[in-house]
């Protein structure tokens, strides 16, 4: 089921605002009660029907989207609150998705490693290998140009595709692919020892 109000490029990702609770948010002529009570059981619907029960449960989803709404400077100003909820609904969903999906990944990579070394993770001499390749890749990335670096960190630890840091920096996809390969280059001989 499809929100009317929904519009296209959603998928957009804003920088997430403090959360703070109804009560300490300064009222609203009409109030945030009233928001509360008019839109709280149709959006907990929404996010069930259009990203399904969980995780994130909708009704989390939905308490934070308020939070943010409570929380935000400048209230007065939102023209339309019911699309500003859902919008910020929906990023928090793909948000908390994406982070799912990375923390997957991560801990995928880990078993497999973990399996592939026979379970004896842990001797003295694998931890003390592990720091020197983790020092031989901070002084490597702490080196690479910050636009190469920041397209790096947002695709390998926040999990962005490249579509999407093309957005979030105001490059092109082709410009993004560029810095990726050449921050992979830049690790390669570090990469190449493991």
């Amino acid at each position: 089921m499809r929100d009317p109000t929904a519009k296209p490029g959603f998928g957009v990702i804003r920088s997430p605002c403090q959360a703070a609770s109804f009560l300490e948010a300064p009222a609203r002529p009409g109030g945030l009660e009233e928001l509360y009570k008019q839109y709280w059981r149709t959006l907990c619907r929404y996010l069930g029907a259009t990203f399904g029960p969980g995780p994130p449960e909708p009704e989390d989803v939905a308490q934070l989207a308020f939070a943010r709404f409570a929380a935000h400077e400048n209230q007065a100003k939102i023209k339309d609150p019911k699309s500003f909820l859902w919008f910020t609904a929906r990023n928090i969903v793909l948000s908390e998705k994406r982070s799912m999906a990375v923390r997957r990944r991560r801990s995928e990579d880990v078993g497999e490693i973990y399996s592939a070394l026979g379970g004896d993770v842990f001797t003295p001499e694998r931890v003390l290998i592990a720091k020197e390749q983790i020092a031989a890749v901070s002084v490597i990335v702490d080196a690479m140009p910050a636009k190469r670096r920041r397209v790096l960190m947002l695709n390998v630890i926040e999990g962005y595709s490249f579509a999407e840091i093309a957005r979030q920096m105001g490059l092109s996809p082709t410009a993004v692919k560029k810095h990726y390969a050449r921050a992979m280059i830049d690790l390669d001989p570090v990469l190449a020892d493991e």
